[in-house]
């Protein structure tokens, strides 16, 4: 885990809301001054877990250091190009560590992304052990959502909806279910501190933990999650 403290941090808040309230972006947009940063995206990630859903268990008690595993596209049909994220927690701040995997389709091979020997690790051994240790990981959830960027001086604001979610099965046939809410996140480099304080404050929502990797495996009964 020293690998952890040499990272880039960022703050991340997260709030829930009903998706009937639509009115939410249109209100922040003229409270807050919001300007457009990017076109939508559809995101898909495909979470990864030990056997006993380890890293679901790490979330719900709340561990203060703790690492999510997924396999994530942007506006892509297939996972042959797409990315491998260490979506890494410490304490109060977050980060990431990014790698490109792009493979022809024939040889993609869900279930050994997160192997060591995987070429889009090469070169970084070293890292990748100290990320993922000798934990075996499989791909146990699919989740699928559009996402909306803005930005207020440093800080962006993402609007995630339409978020559905699947176990995964190397077959395609899993039951999908749809998710009614928009998930907003606040994110900022950790010196930002103040201004997002300022920025959250007198905001109609409440801050919540909220992973949907997590939500998603509770929806399935996989997990017991508030």
């Amino acid at each position: 885990m020293n690998i952890i403290k040499n990272l880039k941090r960022r703050i991340e808040i997260k709030m829930k809301a009903k998706s009937d309230n639509l009115n939410i972006l249109e209100w922040l947009k003229s409270k807050k001054k919001l300007n457009r940063l990017y076109k939508d995206r559809k995101i898909n990630s495909i979470y990864y877990d030990t056997f006993d859903l380890g890293t679901a268990k790490d979330n719900i008690d709340g561990l203060p250091i703790r690492i999510k595993y997924r396999l994530r596209k942007y506006n892509e049909n297939n996972y042959n190009n797409a990315f491998i994220e260490f979506k890494i927690k410490n304490n109060k701040f977050n980060s990431k560590k990014i790698y490109p995997y792009n493979v022809e389709i024939d040889k993609l091979n869900f279930d050994n992304i997160f192997n060591l020997n995987n070429l889009a690790f090469k070169n970084h051994a070293h890292e990748i052990l100290g990320l993922i240790g000798y934990k075996k990981l499989f791909p146990i959830l699919e989740v699928e959502y559009i996402r909306s960027y803005y930005y207020f001086e440093d800080i962006v604001v993402t609007f995630d909806r339409e978020v559905h979610f699947q176990m995964y099965n190397n077959l395609g046939n899993q039951m999908k279910v749809k998710d009614n809410s928009i998930i907003i996140e606040i994110k900022a480099d950790e010196s930002k501190l103040n201004s997002v304080t300022n920025f959250i404050d007198h905001l109609p929502f409440r801050i919540s933990r909220n992973s949907k990797y997590v939500s998603g495996l509770a929806i399935f009964k996989k997990v017991s999650y508030i």
